[in-house]
């Protein structure tokens, strides 16, 4: 593929991305959740993303999804993958020793134990998954041959940079939550979008994307919540 092609689907991927995530964004405020519901108002964008994503995948392949991810592909479950909870879980427990004394993990987790299970481990990572390594990752597979080596054992294409940074630049939403702290969340959430779409790429599956996906969340939350039930 030409350079100029290759720009033009990166611009198309880029656009996409912002389209849908402006779109998700918006309407997650017209169809407003009441306080009191189980369904937080993240459901509601996540539903919005996992939605149109998948809309566009059928356009695009004429119901041929596979090529977006939405196969087995090569995967074959391993426990090593576990370990992908670890630098989650360090960098968690971390912050509750840095926090006030008692670690106030009320402060840091605003829904129920059982709502961060269903829409922070599960449903959030399935959507976000579909969303940046299905169907933006997917659409840049042609490009895959542009890219280069970590450590001369990783390839890391442009396919898996760009809906890792991609990931991570949709989490400047949170600045206002999080002030300056924001950059740390982002750099962050980049590290996991792109060991999630190297998985994807090698495998052709979104399987082992979303298991990681949901290992990052798990490994932030499940310390903070043992922590502050022993202290």
């Amino acid at each position: 593929m030409k350079i100029e092609n290759a720009a033009l689907r990166i611009l198309i991927a880029f656009a996409m991305g912002l389209v849908i995530s402006a779109v998700a964004l918006k309407l997650t405020g017209v169809f407003a959740i009441s306080e009191d519901s189980f369904f937080p108002s993240s459901s509601v964008t996540h539903t919005i993303m996992w939605f149109l994503s998948t809309l566009i995948i059928l356009i695009l392949t004429k119901g041929e999804i596979a090529e977006y991810g939405f196969t087995k592909g090569s995967y074959r479950l391993s426990p090593t993958i576990l370990l992908w909870a670890v630098p989650t879980a360090v960098v968690s427990i971390l912050g509750f020793i840095s926090s006030r004394p008692g670690g106030d993990a009320e402060g840091i987790l605003e829904l129920s134990k059982l709502q961060d299970i269903v829409f922070a481990w599960v449903y959030a990572s399935i959507s976000e998954e579909v969303f940046t390594r299905g169907l933006l990752q997917g659409f840049l597979s042609p490009l895959k041959k542009f890219g280069f080596h970590v450590f001369r054992k990783w390839r890391l294409s442009l396919p898996v940079l760009f809906s890792g940074l991609y990931f991570g630049f949709m989490h400047i939403v949170l600045i206002g939550k999080f002030g300056p702290a924001v950059l740390f969340v982002i750099v962050s959430a980049s590290l996991l979008g792109i060991v999630a779409g190297y998985y994807r790429e090698k495998t052709g599956s979104l399987i082992p994307a979303i298991i990681i996906h949901a290992l990052f969340n798990i490994g932030g939350m499940l310390p903070i919540w043992l922590l502050s039930w022993i202290f």
